[in-house]
């Protein structure tokens, strides 16, 4: 049975007024209920909620490891053949001596007296390296040493000045005998010069750096379409005939530029020539250029008359001794001069008889390995 309320809680509950309040009273009381029990994480379950990580899960995220760009993790340079580069003198022949590369078995070299500062190729962070740039070059069998050290003198220029031209082909003993291709009665001259026991050079003129050189016609030129430079080449190749090799008159800018000597290298590997590199600049790339084209090549090691003086030739004389008795072979670069002339006739006697084997060129040269086909660059 219902408990009926009597009294004034019986009058209450019959005021509508009454009433109504206790049904908002308790429709307040259940909205609380609801907001307490979501906030107390009764919510839905797909609700979203802020991630807390443990504390000891906190600061452990992974780092994120990129590789070194191609820049960083290749080498920016080819190896250089570790040939000496000896006293340069650029296209007039100043004194300019530079620091000597030796070998890493020679002992440490006297530095010159004022030394060039080396310079440094710096590639720019961003840059991807050529790959023919990072290839390492083709190996190049060194000339076999003989039981004597070996000198080869080197007299170019020859030609233009007939008599002190023959005057050089009358020395008494071998030396090789460069002559520049618009000499005038030049096969006459060369075949001469062979026939007295010499060997026989051309020396091909090439970009001097000063403008104010004139190194003659149909020089070799740097940025000069690939077709001339060609034309130009095969000009001066075909003046002579009976030569085994060619080197370079001046050429201090010309030997600088990779496409353009890459371009001499494929013409004389094709007509089965050697390169000498007169080193007119220490940043040629004539050794580098004839090792990736499969030619013979070779670095002359000093000139011995850019000053025209007599006791500075003598001086550069003796270190020609010194390098051959040091390295087996020297390779000397002179001109035929008054003073250069007469210093070598009464040298070049002295010097077999110090126990010294005068050679041509052809016998100190590095044979490098078979050419590498499809070489990038013109001379555009």
């Amino acid at each position: 049975m219902t408990e009926q309320p009597s009294g004034l809680f019986k009058t209450a509950i019959k005021d509508p007024a009454v009433r109504l309040a206790a049904l908002g009273g308790a429709l307040a009381g259940a909205v609380l209920v609801l907001v307490v029990v979501m906030l107390s994480g009764g919510g839905h379950k797909d609700t979203p909620a802020a991630v807390q990580y443990p504390p000891a899960q906190q600061g452990q995220v992974a780092a994120i490891v990129t590789p070194a760009p191609r820049h960083v993790t290749q080498s920016a340079t080819a190896p250089e053949m570790a040939e000496p580069a000896a006293t340069l003198a650029p296209d007039n022949y100043p004194s300019l001596p530079v620091a000597r590369v030796e070998k890493p078995e020679s002992a440490a070299p006297t530095l010159p007296e004022t030394p060039l500062p080396v310079t440094e190729q710096v590639q720019a962070p961003d840059a991807v390296p050529d790959v023919a740039a990072v290839a390492p070059l083709p190996e190049a069998a060194p000339p076999p040493l003989a039981a004597k050290p070996m000198i080869a003198i080197v007299i170019d220029d020859m030609g233009v000045d007939q008599r002190r031209s023959a005057r050089a082909m009358k020395l008494p003993a071998k030396v090789t005998l460069s002559f520049l291709p618009y000499a005038r009665d030049l096969k006459k001259q060369s075949a001469e010069a062979a026939a007295m026991g010499h060997e026989v050079m051309l020396h091909v003129a090439m970009e001097p750096e000063s403008s104010e050189a004139d190194p003659g016609p149909n020089v070799l030129l740097t940025g000069t379409p690939e077709a001339e430079l060609l034309a130009n080449l095969r000009w001066n190749l075909e003046q002579m005939t009976g030569y085994q090799g060619i080197n370079n008159h001046m050429g201090s800018r010309f030997t600088r530029d990779l496409a353009g000597m890459r371009l001499v290298m494929g013409e004389l590997k094709a007509r089965g020539l050697f390169f000498l590199d007169s080193v007119t600049s220490r940043d040629s790339v004539g050794a580098k250029t004839a090792r990736e084209a499969g030619v013979p090549f070779a670095t002359r090691d000093v000139f011995i008359d850019h000053r025209d003086d007599e006791a500075f030739v003598h001086k550069q004389l003796a270190k020609v001794e010194a390098e051959a008795r040091k390295r087996g072979i020297a390779i000397a670069i002179g001109h035929p001069r008054d003073i250069t002339l007469r210093a070598l006739k009464t040298w070049l006697t002295k010097v077999q008889a110090d126990g010294f084997e005068l050679v041509g060129v052809s016998r100190v040269l590095h044979r490098p390995a078979p050419a590498q086909t499809g070489l990038p660059g013109t001379s555009g």
